[in-house]
């Protein structure tokens, strides 16, 4: 998948997250040869969000297609592009990209138009990018990030179009295996916080409720120091949970985490409430505010949380 999420601010201060997503799943390792011009054995999926705090609001929206016909698909050559019809995201620089996605929501267009800039080297997580899923052998993806990207662009929201900027947090991750048999989800965040620092970290929980300490997150300095975070570097205690009053599942809300050897304390709260993704897979999806200190020197930071495996249906998402 390549897993686009971003938070951004309006002229006025209104803020705001994105999340644009692209799967693309094989349906056969060995397929015959078909003459179609619509044959394929790639199906395609996206999910499209936006989250506004003005308007206390989130939208979420999912496509499918087929890797076929135009209709959907992933390029390298001449430039980088993945798309499922009008959703796009595209190379259109060197170490530049637009994004562009649009939908109709219950109260009007909800739309998005940005280009994000690379700031600093992609993040290669686990072992040189080899993240490991699980403990049986081949549970693990090819892993890296592209954080602090530069922002700038619109979204629309209920109708009401908005120039915004801010930073984006791309994620591309490929393989054959995901999660171990007794995995049921996890809880995932991503950190930018104000002074550059960028952690990726996350708990894969299991079906007796403790979690595996098999996954590796990732702690980047601006200045390109990067560190290998295991569970063991950090204590994760949520401080709430919250029912959607659509799918009836219980989340967790509001974190502390604490990485002692690294001397970072961090409060992550949701943007707003409700952030659950409302398409084939429920799952929660939430931009985050976050406060706390680094080496002692109090810090304000954005974020992103993916929560799944709550309800007996976000059981069988497995980004």
């Amino acid at each position: 998948w390549w897993y686009y999420t971003g938070n951004l601010a309006d002229n006025d201060g209104g803020l705001y997250g994105f999340q644009l997503t692209f799967f693309r799943s094989a349906l056969s390792p060995e397929m015959p040869e078909r003459s179609s011009d619509l044959a394929t054995n790639q199906v395609y999926m996206a999910h499209f969000a936006v989250t506004s705090a003005p308007a206390d609001e989130h939208h979420s929206f999912d496509r499918f297609s087929r890797g076929a016909g135009g209709l959907a698909g992933a390029t390298g050559d001449p430039q980088y592009s993945v798309w499922l019809e009008d959703w796009r995201a595209e190379q259109i620089g060197p170490q530049q990209y637009r994004l562009v996605a649009a939908a109709q929501g219950s109260d009007g267009p909800v739309a998005l138009d940005l280009v994000l800039a690379e700031t600093r080297a992609p993040l290669l997580h686990g072992d040189r990018g080899l993240s490991q899923k699980g403990p049986e052998p081949g549970n693990a993806s090819y892993y890296y990030s592209l954080v602090g990207m530069d922002t700038s662009g619109s979204v629309t929201f209920g109708g009401q179009t908005s120039q915004v900027t801010g930073l984006s947090w791309m994620d591309h991750e490929y393989g054959t295996s995901a999660l171990s048999g007794d995995a049921v989800g996890w809880d995932w965040f991503s950190v930018t916080l104000d002074n550059g620092v960028a952690i990726m970290f996350a708990e894969i929980r299991t079906r007796s409720g403790q979690s595996q300490d098999i996954f590796e997150g990732t702690l980047a300095y601006p200045d390109g120091r990067q560190y290998v975070i295991n569970q063991e570097d950090f204590v994760l205690t949520a401080l709430d949970q919250w029912t959607s009053p659509d799918s009836g599942i219980v989340y967790p809300s509001g974190w502390q985490v604490n990485f002692p050897a690294y001397d970072i304390e961090l409060s992550i709260q949701p943007l707003i409430q409700d952030q659950e993704m409302d398409v084939a897979f429920t799952y929660y999806e939430g931009s985050t505010l976050i406060e706390g200190t680094v080496d002692g020197e109090p810090l304000r930071g954005r974020g992103y949380v993916e929560l799944t495996g709550y309800g007996d249906v976000a059981g069988a998402y497995q980004r």
